[in-house]
């Protein structure tokens, strides 16, 4: 009997691996060969899935975005300053998987620079951010789209959360600390 498998899974843990790499190497350091060995899988089924290094880390890219992504969906009951303070925190590490996902994702804010395939899908998911935070303020504050300074409370709030994160991964500051101040912010707007 054939074995049956999970395609999707499969991706995961490439990605989950290359995560690892990048992590451990920044994306620089990224070879197929080295996802591999980190996968437990080989070079040929890299090249299965993802074809190229270049699409293996747009897809990595992507998957920790739609990762953000997915788990704001799940705040989809949750009253809107409590949405709001998920998307303005969710990116303070608080855990050491937390500040592997945080390095990745400033790894590839690094290679935006240079790389228009992942400055596309960052600045997208950026102004996603900023645009979900303009809502839910002026929601909280039962403004609908009459709240012309909600744009610019959204972005203070994200160069807010942006700052502690930073100051977070290099341990300058507790994560407790970083999303407390977070939730003062978002109840002060």
């Amino acid at each position: 009997m054939p074995r049956i498998v999970d395609h999707e899974e499969r991706r995961q843990q490439i990605v989950f691996a290359l995560w690892l790499v990048i992590a451990e190497q920044g994306i620089e350091g990224v070879s197929l060969r080295h996802v591999a060995a980190e996968a437990g899988v080989s070079m040929g089924r890299i090249q299965h899935y993802f074809g190229t290094k270049e699409a293996l880390v747009l897809a990595g890219c992507t998957a920790l975005v739609d990762s953000a992504y997915g788990g704001y969906l799940e705040t989809a009951d949750a009253a809107p300053r409590d949405r709001l303070l998920h998307v303005v925190s969710q990116q303070i590490p608080r855990d050491d998987g937390g500040r592997v996902g945080v390095s990745v994702w400033y790894a590839y804010v690094a290679k935006s620079i240079n790389h228009t395939a992942v400055r596309q899908v960052l600045a997208e998911a950026r102004r996603g951010a900023e645009e979900e935070c303009v809502r839910l303020i002026r929601a909280d504050r039962g403004a609908g789209a009459e709240d012309p300074a909600a744009l610019d409370r959204a972005r203070r709030l994200l160069a807010l959360a942006d700052g502690l994160t930073l100051r977070v991964l290099v341990r300058d500051l507790e994560p407790d600390e970083a999303v407390a101040m977070l939730e003062a912010e978002v109840d002060r707007i």
